[in-house]
């Protein structure tokens, strides 16, 4: 299918409901007109079409624009003030280099030579001369947009120890100075829920998306995943939960497959799990606790893939998911490249209304038969 059969064909795509009135319907058993789907990093893919680059969308009247596209185009509600993988540690002291047009990286870590607990205390995001213009960047968009939710995403705990450590040195500290690990991790939970309390204080119970990539089967051993990984992560989703009463999500890139066991037992909703992972497998050892979500693979396919191939990947993760007994939400298995063009954005979209049509939590769409 080329672009022109595409959008011949998308003149029928007339959602009729929003992003949220569809997915909190169908959470609730309604049937809806088709399967909800979340994609990653959409705010990319739409700078991109906008002419507009990474570095563009710090600018708040840029992101709107933004924000307004994906309303108007497909319904798409909500707004995210994010702390990336290491804004945390730029927070605390870790330098960052922000590529015009590609995510930030660091480029000098806080503690790189010694890991020194003297060199960490808790930020006030109210002062913080990162998390400040954060907040009140999430307070315009509030404001511009006021019928919309706003939420917020937050790395996990040795996630953000990796943004003030170097990650190798970390991995060897794991093994020579675990008691000391230990400390940063509880740390950086304590560190992490300042912003998340301050941001429930401003705009009130929110939905939390808490990302721990540090944490995968790829980087730690099952023995380091249970005794540094799943402890803070685990302690840091039951204070948001406390501290909002909504469960927060969870998304951990790489292979995770050998700690799906232990997700049933966290306070989340929502488990995304990476595209390197089967989802039907995924499903089938946590349906009955949480909500799958994935996992479109973001570069072979959604970035460098033709408009059929995304067609045909969504079809399958429908067809591997799409009757998970606590719900389905598709959605790209990472976040979405720079430069992903939106012809297709719109083919993912195309094939969830297509194959995705009518859909009931539990039930798997007749359409995906056709």
């Amino acid at each position: 299918m080329d672009k022109e059969e595409l959008y011949e064909k998308m003149k029928d795509y007339k959602p009729e409901m929003t992003s949220s009135e569809r997915t909190g319907a169908y959470l609730s058993g309604e049937r809806v007109d088709h399967i909800p789907f979340a994609i990653m990093s959409t705010n990319r893919i739409i700078a991109n079409e906008l002419g507009y680059t990474i570095r563009d969308m710090d600018d708040v009247d840029k992101l709107s624009d933004i924000v307004q596209y994906k309303y108007d185009h497909y319904k798409m509600v909500g707004l995210t003030e994010e702390l990336s993988l290491r804004t945390m540690g730029h927070a605390l002291g870790s330098k960052l280099f922000f590529p015009e047009n590609d995510i930030d990286y660091i480029d000098e870590f806080l503690m790189e030579d010694e890991l020194n607990m003297d060199l960490v205390e808790i930020p006030n995001p109210y002062t913080n001369e990162v998390l400040a213009p954060k907040l009140e960047r999430a307070h315009i968009q509030k404001e511009r947009f006021p019928d919309m939710s706003i939420e917020t995403e937050i790395p996990g705990p040795i996630t953000t120890a990796a943004a003030i450590r170097p990650i190798e040195k970390l991995l060897r500290d794991l093994r020579k100075q675990p008691d000391k690990v230990k400390e940063l991790l509880e740390f950086c939970v304590q560190a992490n829920m300042a912003w998340a309390k301050v941001f429930k204080d401003e705009f009130g119970p929110t939905s939390v998306m808490v990302v721990d990539p540090v944490g995968c089967d790829d980087i730690l051993s099952p023995k380091q995943v249970k005794e540094f990984a799943l402890p803070y992560l685990k302690k840091q989703l039951n204070l948001y939960y406390e501290l909002n009463g909504v469960k927060p999500n969870l998304h951990i890139c790489g292979h995770t497959n050998k700690q799906w066991k232990y997700y049933k037992d966290l306070d989340i909703d929502f488990y995304s799990v990476d595209n390197c992972e089967d989802l039907e497998a995924c499903k089938k050892e946590i349906e009955d606790k949480l909500i799958v979500v994935g996992n479109i693979p973001p570069v072979e396919v959604m970035r460098y893939g033709t408009i059929d191939d995304v067609i045909a990947s969504v079809k399958d993760c429908i067809k591997k998911a799409g009757d998970a007994k606590s719900g389905y939400i598709a959605a790209t298995g990472c976040g979405s490249p720079v430069g992903t063009p939106i012809e297709n954005l719109d083919a993912f979209i195309y094939a969830i209304n297509k194959y995705g049509k009518n859909a009931k939590l539990g039930e798997m769409p007749e359409a995906i038969n056709e």
